[in-house]
């Protein structure tokens, strides 16, 4: 009997077979093994294993980014997101990782803290220095408390313990207690005490926010200018990088400060800067400093509510009275003062108004432009007019205003000189008024 050499393909499936049988091999022998030993340091919601666990980290999935862990409280193997345990190499270390991080919280592995202001830095190291930020919290962003250094520090006069902490993106690092509110998820309404500082006046300037005192005043009148009042105006103080950040619609700058001292009854400065702080009656704080070589005294103010809120509602306000003059025309005409026509985004096209060419519109004005409702009445035009508006035409510096009266059929404009203006309040409308009545095209 002629033997004959197998066929290319029953070599190939030989060869084929040979490799599923090692990679079984491979695996089976592979299979009995672990990665190591892992502490979970921030539980999934809804399991039964807590923080602070020791477990057993079977395998790992680079797809999902997860580990798969058993435990004796688990009935069957768990995955879990990799940023959520901290994997050793020795269960011997695991453990005592674990044991230190229930001291570190006093026995609560749950405890978590909320950022009190925007901006928090979360450092590598606990301690405060430039260049070992590593991310930003959010003002109330939540993070989960890992470890907690074992001895209180005291930055400035406030005091309270660095603690490691974790986001829900995984980042890890230290921010500083005394800018954190601290809590029991279980009973998020009791709140942990974190330290407080030695001069109860430092601690009211390093713990609030500070704005020009006009904010408060454009608060009580209801009369706001959206130029001036923002946001992002303010003396921000930073006391984990020994900043206070002053921000105002002329300029910004930054102190960066060695500490703040006293200088007096309520006065205070922060040392190798210029500034001087001295706090007034109904805790106003004035501020002395010199910024590109001229000095500026300013006051300043916590206000209460949200700043951002404020501008919104103002913004509403004005879009609901453009809408009621959208609605009443937007067509309108004058003989005399020729056609007005209101458009979307609040703007304006306005021709043949010669005949208030110098007295109200300027002599380089376009026929387009902008509207700004900005404007108040004081109480006493209040009961004869129901507004008033600013035209800012193209080409032209100076804005044209106007308070206003929507009549059936109508609108009439009295025209109200710039120095009748104080504060965006208008004040009066002079003995004479220039008046103009326009209709509405189509009524």
């Amino acid at each position: 009997m002629v033997l004959l050499p197998p066929s290319r393909d029953l070599r190939t499936a030989s060869r084929l077979t040979l490799l599923m049988i090692a990679f079984s091999a491979l695996l089976g022998a592979c299979g009995s093994r672990t990665i190591g030993t892992g502490v979970i340091l921030w539980s999934p919601e809804e399991t039964v294993i807590r923080s602070g666990s020791v477990v057993t980290v079977l395998s790992q999935s680079d797809i999902t980014d997860t580990y798969r862990v058993s435990a004796d409280e688990l009935v069957e193997p768990l995955d879990i997101a990799r940023w959520r345990v901290e994997v050793h190499a020795e269960e011997t270390t695991a453990r005592m990782r674990a044991a230190e991080y229930l001291s570190a919280l006093e026995g609560n592995p749950s405890l978590h803290a909320r950022a009190t202001r925007s901006a928090l830095p979360l450092r590598s190291e606990p301690r405060a220095s430039a260049g070992n930020t590593v991310y930003r919290l959010r003002e109330n962003e939540q993070v989960k408390l890992i470890g907690r250094e074992p001895e209180q520090t005291n930055i400035e006069g406030l005091v309270s313990y660095w603690y490691e902490a974790m986001t829900e993106t995984g980042e890890r690092g230290w921010v500083f207690g005394y800018t954190l509110q601290v809590f029991d998820p279980t009973d998020d309404t009791v709140v942990v005490e974190t330290g407080r500082g030695a001069d109860p006046l430092i601690d009211m300037l390093l713990q609030n926010v500070w704005r020009p005192v006009y904010y408060l005043e454009m608060i009580s009148s209801r009369a706001f200018d959206l130029e001036l009042f923002r946001p992002e105006f303010g003396l921000f103080p930073r006391p984990e990088d020994n900043q206070l950040e002053l921000v105002l619609p002329y300029h910004a700058t930054v102190f960066e400060y060695e500490r703040i001292a006293a200088a007096g009854p309520r006065r205070y400065v922060a040392e190798g800067t210029s500034l001087q702080l001295t706090f007034q009656r109904n805790d106003e704080l004035s501020l002395r400093y010199t910024h590109d070589g001229r000095q500026y005294v300013l006051a300043m103010q916590r206000v209460p509510g949200d700043i951002q809120e404020y501008v919104e509602n103002e913004i509403e306000r004005r879009r609901a009275r453009y809408e009621r003059l959208l609605e009443r025309g937007p067509d309108f005409g004058s003989d005399a003062y020729g056609a007005l026509t209101l458009l979307e985004n609040q703007r304006f096209n306005w021709s043949g108004y010669h005949r208030l060419v110098p007295t109200a519109i300027s002599p380089q004005a376009s026929s387009t432009g902008r509207i700004d409702l900005g404007l108040y009445l004081s109480p006493a035009l209040r009961q004869e007019y129901q507004g008033a508006l600013s035209f800012s035409f193209d080409g032209a510096q100076a804005t044209t205003s106007f308070v206003y009266q929507l009549l059936e059929g109508g609108i009439r404009l009295v025209w109200v000189p710039a120095n009748n203006i104080r504060d965006r309040v208008v004040q009066s409308v002079g003995v004479s008024p220039l008046t103009i009545f326009m209709s509405a095209v189509g009524e």
